[in-house]
This record gives C-alpha cells, sequence and structure tokens, in this order.
C-alpha cells in the first residue's frame, strides 16, 4: 500500500512539474516577445501620404512633409510657403525606416529614457497613411560602431522599451526644413553634352564637343581642366535657398546646356558677381543665392580658364 501511494504521488509531483515548466516557458516565451521585437516597422511605402518630424535641430518645430498628387511632394516652411521635395528623398527616407530592425534590446523602462535621448529629447516621426498614423517612432542618441557603421536608439512612442539600430536615421531626420527641399541646379551625365552657351554682360562663348574632344572657337581646350568642370557643373546643387527673390531684372549672366537626354538645361543668374540670384531649369520656381560656396564662380567660368594653359 506504501509503495502504492509513493508511486501514486511521484507521478502527480512529477505531472505538476512538467506543467509548471510548460507553463514557465510559455509564460518566459510572451515575455520575450514583448519586450524584443523582431520588426518595429509595418508600413506600406506605396501607401504613405504624409510625414511630419518634429527634430531637435528645430526644437521640435514640426516639418511636415506630404504627397500632393500621385508623386508630387512638398514640404512645408517656416514661413508657411511649400517647396518641392525629391521623390527620390522620400524613397529614402521611408527605405530607412522600414529597414529599421533592433540590435538589442538596450532598456525596458522609462528610467533610462532620458539617457538614451529617446524621452522629449529625440526626434519624433510620424509616418501617415491617409489619416491613420502607421507608425510613431522616437529617434535618439546615437552611437558610433566599428567599422564605419552608425547606430541608434530608437522607441516606439507608446512603448517602453528602447532599442538600437543600425543606421543614420538621426542624421537623416533631425535636420531643418531646408534639408528636404529640392536643391537641384544641374543633374544629369556629361555624356549627353555637345555644347555649352556662356553669355555675359561684355562677353560670350560657346564650348563645343567635336569627336570627343572639346574645344572654343575650334580649338582644344585644357582636357583636365575641362573635364574636372563639367565634372562638378553635372552633379551641381545649391545649399542656400531664396524664397523672396522680388522682382528680377534682366538676367545678367546665362548658361545653356544642350543635352540629349533633358533637351536645354538653362542656368540663369541675376546680378553681379558678388550678389547673385540663381535659378535653373530643372528645378523651376526655386532660387537660391551664388555666394555661398563660390557657386556662381564654379558654374559661370571664362573661356581662358578652360583653354590651355
Amino acid at each position: 500500500m506504501f509503495n502504492k501511494v509513493s508511486n501514486k504521488t511521484l507521478i502527480i509531483i512529477l505531472i505538476s512539474l512538467v506543467v509548471a515548466a510548460a507553463i514557465y516557458i510559455i509564460i518566459d516565451s510572451n515575455r520575450g516577445e514583448r519586450t524584443f521585437k523582431a520588426e518595429l516597422v509595418n508600413t506600406d511605402t506605396a501607401k504613405v501620404t504624409a510625414i511630419s518630424i518634429y527634430p531637435r535641430a528645430t526644437n521640435h518645430k514640426k516639418i511636415r512633409l506630404y504627397k500632393e498628387g500621385n508623386k508630387n511632394w512638398k514640404v512645408r516652411l517656416n514661413n508657411n510657403q511649400t517647396a518641392n521635395v525629391p521623390e527620390n528623398k522620400i524613397k529614402s527616407l521611408l527605405g530607412m525606416l522600414v529597414q529599421v530592425k533592433p540590435l538589442r534590446l538596450a532598456a525596458q523602462d522609462k528610467s533610462k529614457w532620458a539617457e538614451f535621448k529617446v524621452d522629449t529629447a529625440g526626434t519624433r516621426v510620424k509616418v501617415f497613411e491617409g489619416n491613420n498614423i502607421t507608425l510613431d517612432l522616437i529617434i535618439g542618441k546615437f552611437s558610433f560602431q566599428q567599422p564605419r557603421q552608425m547606430n541608434n536608439f530608437v522607441r516606439l512612442t507608446d512603448e517602453d522599451e528602447v532599442f538600437e539600430t543600425e543606421g543614420f536615421l538621426d542624421m537623416s531626420f533631425n535636420q531643418k526644413p531646408d534639408y528636404f527641399r529640392n536643391n537641384t541646379i544641374v543633374e544629369d551625365n556629361t555624356a549627353n553634352w555637345k555644347k555649352l552657351t556662356f553669355t555675359y554682360p561684355e562677353d560670350s562663348f560657346e564650348l563645343v564637343k567635336n569627336d570627343n574632344a572639346w574645344t572654343i572657337n575650334g580649338e582644344k581646350t585644357d582636357s583636365a581642366t575641362t573635364a574636372n568642370y563639367l565634372r562638378t557643373l553635372s552633379h551641381l546643387s545649391g545649399t542656400s535657398f531664396i524664397d523672396n527673390p522680388g522682382i528680377l531684372q534682366k538676367a545678367e549672366y546665362t548658361l545653356t546646356i544642350e543635352s540629349s537626354a533633358l533637351g536645354a538645361i538653362v542656368v540663369t543668374a541675376y546680378g553681379d558677381t558678388t550678389n547673385t540670384i540663381l535659378t535653373s531649369s530643372e528645378n523651376e520656381g526655386t532660387y537660391f543665392n551664388g555666394k555661398p560656396n563660390g557657386l556662381m564662380q564654379k558654374i559661370f567660368v571664362s573661356a581662358a580658364h578652360l583653354q590651355k594653359k
């Protein structure tokens, strides 16, 4: 009788241990899912209609990027005006967000938010599909890892956990409105170019391609100098915008590039060499200050500069 009771008791104890172990595993598994997500972002980039950013760079004043029509994106500026945003810039921003993957769980509660700057000090990003918010993320402190890797600490706004992720989120989203604008002056491949016409107040000349050599008045130019100039010109952007240029007088400087891909690319300068307003047919309605970084001098060079020394 004693043996029967003992065996029965042992079986009950064993079953109890198995059940307890199973319950522990289930609870532990659920806890793991709750504190370490495999995915943080679940957004269909094709359906995104707006992005609201509250960067540290603007003291968290909202920057709104929004889709106008099917493809055109705009950014609302501080002066309540709007400006164009290149579609490839939007694709880049959304691409960074959907690629956010947790590398590790950095913190589980609010006590660490300030340390990782995912509290009110962080850059908040909201992604919209129509009226629905599909992502509400706070981008906090960044850290450099080896080799040449940059990581960011992030937190979903309505959750406590802080995750370390790979990527350049802070550098891309913690910006002022002008960063998101279309800053293109010239964007084309020099292989498409056959003639450049320079029209100046007191002079004009043509840079012409003949048998893969660039010439002025039929004479070959300095190949290295010309190649360097054209390379710089082919991917040229502005850094300083002028949103209220006023009434522009007659253009003083004009560069017309004949491109087999884009037709005529026209860059126009109003004013003199020290105080100019620039505009380009590749970015109509946008005006640039020609002074910063020697922008005017990069575009409107002299014939002597390109000719053989």
